[in-house]
C-alpha cells in the first residue's frame, strides 16, 4: 500500500476531511454529496482518479487497522507525508469512528455470507385475542414480536404463551450464566 495524500487549506477542512473519508467507508449505500464536498475540500475533481485512489487507500487503511492488521506505527507509516499533529488527529478520528466502521464491517460479512438480518432493537406486545376469522369464541393469549433489523425494516411473528414461557425461560438462562 502506498502513502496516502490528504493536502486541505487549514486544520478544520482536514478535520472535516478525515470525518468525510470514514463516513464514505460507513455510509451504504455511498453518498454522492459525501464524495462532491470531499472533491471541494481537497481541490479535486469529483471524478477524478486521484480521489477514487484516495479514497480507496484510505478505505482501505482504516479497515486493516481496525481488524487489527495493522497497529498504529503502521497506520502512521502510510501517513508520513502528513505532519505528526496531523497524523495524531487521523489517528484520534479513527478511533473514534472505530464501532461504526466495526459495524460496518460485520453488516458486509453478515451480507456476503447470506446470513440474515442483524437485529438492532425489539419490541413486543401481549394481547388477548377473543376471536377469529375461522372461529368467533377463539380465546387465546399471543405474544407479537417485532425485531428492528439494520438491513430489512423489520421481521415480527406472534408466540403462543408456552413459546413465550419458553422464550423467558431462555432468556433468563442466559442472564445467570453472565
Amino acid at each position: 500500500m502506498h502513502e496516502i495524500i490528504i493536502q486541505t487549506v487549514d486544520e478544520k477542512d482536514f478535520t472535516e476531511v478525515i470525518f468525510l473519508l470514514i463516513d464514505y467507508i460507513v455510509e451504504v449505500p455511498r453518498s454522492q454529496q459525501c464524495r462532491d464536498r470531499l472533491a471541494q475540500l481537497l481541490g479535486l475533481s469529483a471524478s477524478s482518479d486521484e480521489l477514487k485512489r484516495t479514497l480507496k487507500q484510505f478505505e482501505t487503511l482504516v479497515l486493516k487497522y481496525c481488524v487489527g492488521e495493522l497497529d498504529e506505527a503502521g497506520l502512521r507509516s502510510h501517513l508520513v507525508t502528513l505532519p505528526s499533529s496531523r497524523q495524531d488527529q487521523v489517528l484520534e478520528i479513527v478511533n473514534l469512528r472505530r464501532l461504526q466502521v466495526a459495524r460496518r464491517l460485520i453488516d458486509e460479512v453478515n451480507r456476503r455470507e447470506g446470513g440474515v438480518p442483524l437485529v438492532e432493537s425489539f419490541d413486543w406486545n401481549l394481547s388477548w385475542v377473543m376471536g377469529s376469522s375461522s372461529l368467533a369464541s377463539l380465546r387465546k393469549q399471543l405474544c407479537t414480536m417485532v425485531f428492528a433489523c439494520r438491513d430489512a425494516n423489520s421481521i415480527s411473528f406472534e408466540m403462543n404463551r408456552k413459546q413465550v414461557e419458553e422464550l423467558i425461560s431462555e432468556l433468563e438462562s442466559v442472564i445467570v450464566s453472565v
